[in-house]
C-alpha cells in the first residue's frame, strides 16, 4: 500500500513538471485564458464577444449569457514579442469572481491579424487575446 502511494505521488509530481508552455499555450489559435492547463475561457463567435479598449488596453471576453467572461487589464499595448507587462485579471470561476493584480506577463507570440500570446511563468497562465 505504500508503494503505491509513493509511486502515485511521484507520478503527480512527474505531470506537474512536464507543464509546457509549448503544448498549453503557443499551439493554440482560439481566444482563451488557461491557468495550469485548465481552459478557464475559450472564446467562441457563435456565443460570445469581444471587446477592447484602446486607450486603458483592457481586453474583455465574455459568452452572450454573462455568466463567464474574463477582463485583462494591461499596463501597456502588448504587440511586441518579448515585451514585458503588468497584467491585472479578473475572471468568473464558479459561482465566484477571481482577481489576481500586478501579475507579470510575457509576449510569447504575436499574429498578423493582431492575436498576442501572452504568458505568465509563476501562476502558469495562458492568454490568447486579440487587439481590435
Amino acid at each position: 500500500m505504500h508503494r503505491l502511494i509513493i509511486f502515485l505521488t511521484i507520478a503527480v509530481i512527474a505531470t506537474g513538471c512536464c507543464y509546457d508552455i509549448d503544448e498549453i499555450l503557443l499551439q493554440r489559435e482560439d481566444i482563451s485564458f488557461t491557468m495550469r492547463g485548465e481552459d478557464l475561457f475559450v472564446y467562441d463567435p457563435l456565443d460570445c464577444q469581444l471587446s477592447h479598449s484602446i486607450p486603458d488596453n483592457v481586453y474583455r471576453m465574455y459568452d452572450d449569457r454573462l455568466s463567464d467572461w474574463v477582463i485583462v487589464k494591461c499596463s501597456e499595448r502588448p504587440d511586441t514579442e518579448g515585451q514585458s507587462l503588468s497584467v491585472d485579471l479578473i475572471w468568473t470561476a464558479s459561482s465566484s469572481t477571481r482577481t489576481e493584480t500586478g501579475l507579470t506577463f510575457s509576449v510569447q507570440k504575436t499574429s498578423s491579424d493582431g492575436k498576442v500570446w501572452m504568458w505568465n511563468k509563476s501562476k502558469k497562465i495562458g492568454i490568447v487575446i486579440k487587439n481590435l
